[in-house]
């Protein structure tokens, strides 16, 4: 691996809802590495703790400070955004309540819709009309734009920091109005935050649109506020270099940036831990895996195909809520390290999605808990050692672990032991049904793929998870716990932009599709171009064109083989009788990936394109690390009591993963410590140091599958 470009720090920071985490590589390859509790109260007073901690001189040679945040996540999920609201066409007011038709569990009579993140009472329809193809059916008058803001300045008067969303039919195709509003609502508000949709996402579906651009009004003023707060921190510290926050693409953006476009950070820790995932998958040449962040309040579940982090253009962050952007596909449920194990109404074993979070914690952690959580079933099981808890510097009580296990113990007449063993076997259910999710659901055999195990509880759950799912190999970074930090260190630079172009493939209504993506593209490189540091870097550009069978009502991208630009900014698009040739390669390429998800292809049935999208790329400087060594210390082996499976103890081997050596090995039942991490080798594994510092646990020869 190359230095980075001047030899300075690269500090990258992962504030998770339990722990934040800081990695610093400097010159040489040097690298510092710091895990602290996070402050929800107040986020950055941890991430500047653990920088104080790293004895890393802000004031020295610093090349890059990145962040991935959990700000507007949060925001999101706990519902303590911006009072705000929305600005739409006269007649559609309920877009946001209507939603679509699917239910989260189909034969469940009591459920409820998610609540909208803008009460119907602070819903505002506008007398204005914009048609498909762009042209103005009812024009904005002025009058109307009087009324509108007289309308927000009532009901946003004793709002604290207010904000306020725009979203009108077709403005994808003509923003005018959404402009208009938006201009005159800030010169007689104030500089009030105003989010339009033909910014935020300009794209069809228009409860998608809506709901997204109502989520970037949400959580303007609180981004705005942080990234003020983060600025300030920094400029006091003198922190020289670029400072940037964590994209839900994978790139960054500049702090002063973000919140322009807040929704765009939204899933920024995720999106840190799948970067670091799918290098050091890499790193072992695993073409195939999929990834599991599990931290303390949350397991991440992603794929890589390929070799490539894979891709989404919706998320939901609650189910019927989605978001409609560019994303790296991955799915989150409530399994974390501190998910609190309960029985519900039938009786039965419930594991999360409630967590401790950082406080009160884990009933071990002695702050306060009392509610049993994955944590504390492993320490009754013995699989995680009191005394090393992040490298030793802090105790678990596992008294109190147990203590709080035995409630949920007594309801189910089953022993402490026994009800921790079942806890642990049920959020391995859970993270089990979310790998499906990724994989299965998108025509993909997980029993072909590898897993990449990180984050603090990753690697001690991740084997029993291969085992039962039949994979491949797991694989664990060096300090998992850190993993999502240091993919905020080696994140590159990029701009994803996608516009609504519905077109059929065939009766020539598809002859503008070349030259609409040509323009795209050259559009986001010149995007991305302005935001680089470093004007000489190369940049790559790729396109796709989302299509569907026609009256489908799902679409799938296909990456176009014009679209891609090796070092230049040249696009060789078709043109005249070469467009048709580009159409019907799209059309084919189309049938075929359709029949790899699907299991069948209808090449009989015209197809149609939904939405454009190109992605402008600047690859970080790759991070030079020292190489591992190893370092023996030659003591005798020590082994402890673990509750391995259906009740059986057996004496597992402990080890200091600082102690193990490159191409060492270790026969499971074994339990590996370091700072930041556990990673459990149950009996019929076995773990390999790999010579990228990676763990690589298989199945020995009496469990191999056949």
């Amino acid at each position: 691996m190359s230095r980075s470009p001047n030899g300075a720090w690269r500090i990258g920071v992962d504030t998770g809802g339990t722990f934040t985490d800081l990695v610093a590589v400097g010159p040489g390859g040097e690298v510092r590495l710091q895990k602290v509790a996070s402050t929800p109260a107040e986020p950055a007073r941890a991430t500047f703790d653990a920088l104080k901690r790293s004895q890393v001189d802000p004031r020295g040679e610093v090349d890059s400070f990145i962040m991935g945040t959990t700000i507007a996540t949060n925001a999101l999920i706990q519902r303590r955004g911006a009072p705000t609201v929305l600005i739409t066409t006269a007649g559609f007011e309920d877009v946001l309540y209507i939603q679509r038709i699917d239910r989260q569990g189909l034969y469940d009579l009591q459920w409820v819709k998610a609540e909208p993140y803008v009460p119907r009472d602070r819903v505002v329809g506008v007398n204005e009309r914009i048609l498909a193809d762009g042209s103005v059916r009812t024009a904005l008058t002025g009058g109307e734009l009087d009324r509108v803001v007289d309308e927000v300045r009532r009901i946003t008067a004793g709002d604290q920091e207010p904000a306020v969303a725009v979203s009108l039919l077709f403005s994808y195709v003509n923003p005018a109005h959404e402009q208009e509003l938006a201009a005159a609502l800030q010169e007689a508000l104030g500089g009030l935050p105003v989010s339009i949709s033909s910014e935020v996402a300009p794209i069809w579906r228009e409860y998608e649109r809506s709901n997204t651009t109502a989520m970037d009004a949400y959580v303007k003023p609180i981004v705005a506020n942080f990234a003020g707060d983060l600025l300030r921190e920094l400029d006091a510290l003198e922190m020289g270099g670029w400072h940037g926050l964590l994209r839900s693409n994978g790139g960054h953006v500049a702090i002063p940036d973000a919140p322009a476009k807040p929704v765009e950070i939204v899933l920024s820790g995720l999106a840190a831990g799948m970067i670091a995932g799918a290098h050091f998958a890499r790193a072992v040449d695993s073409a195939k895996a999929v990834t599991l962040d599990m931290g303390g309040t949350s397991a991440d579940v992603g794929v890589i195909v390929d070799g490539e982090l894979q891709f989404s253009g919706l998320f939901e962050v609650e189910f019927g809520l989605p978001l409609a952007l560019p994303i790296l596909d991955v799915t989150t449920i409530g399994a974390g390290g501190g998910s609190i194990a309960s029985i519900d109404s039938g009786g039965l074993l419930k594991v999360g999605p409630e967590s401790a979070g950082a406080e009160p914690g884990p009933a071990c952690y002695g702050l306060g808990g009392e509610s049993p959580t994955v944590t504390d079933a492993n320490v009754v099981m013995g699989r995680l050692n009191p005394g090393y808890f992040l490298g030793g510097r802090m105790n678990l009580d596992a008294e109190r672990a147990r203590s709080a296990i035995d409630p949920v113990a007594d309801r189910l007449g089953l022993t402490p032991e026994d009800t921790a063993e079942a806890i642990v076997s049920v959020s391995i259910e859970n993270m089990d049904g979310a790998m499906r999710l990724v994989t299965v659901d998108r025509g993909l055999d997980y029993r072909e793929f590898d897993l990449v195990a990180y984050g603090g509880a990753g690697p001690l759950h991740a084997t029993e998870i291969a085992r039962r799912m039949g994979m491949n190999r797991v694989i664990v970074p060096p300090n998992p716990g850190l993993v999502s930090a240091y993919g905020t260190v080696i994140a590159d630079q990029r701009v994803d932009r996608r516009i609504t172009l519905v077109r059929r493939l065939d009766h020539g209504e598809s002859e503008d599709l070349p030259g609409a993506l040509s323009r795209l593209a050259d559009e986001t490189v010149a995007e991305l171009r302005s935001q680089l540091r470093r004007p000489e870097v190369p940049v790559d550009v790729t396109t796709y064109v989302a299509c569907r069978y026609l009256g489908q009502n799902y679409e799938q991208e296909i990456r176009t083989e014009f679209g891609h630009v090796d070092r230049s900014f040249e696009l060789a698009v078709p043109i005249g009788p070469e467009a048709a040739d580009f159409v019907a390669r799209l059309a084919d390429g189309y049938h075929t990936t359709h029949k790899a998800a699907y299991g069948y292809e209808m090449r009989d049935q015209p197809i149609q394109s939904v939405y454009l999208g190109a992605t402008a790329l600047s690859e970080a400087p790759e991070v030079l690390i020292r190489p591992y060594a190893g370092r023996g210390d030659g003591t005798a082996p020590v082994t402890r009591r673990v509750l391995a499976a259906a009740g059986q103890w057996v004496d597992a081997l402990i080890a200091n993963r600082d102690t193990l050596e490159v191409g060492e090995t270790l026969d499971g039942p074994a339990v590996i410590e370091e700072a930041d991490s556990t990673t459990w080798v149950p009996p019929g594994f076995r773990a390999t140091v790999h010579e990228s510092q990676c763990l690589i646990i298989a199945r020995s020869d009496a469990e191999a599958r056949p």
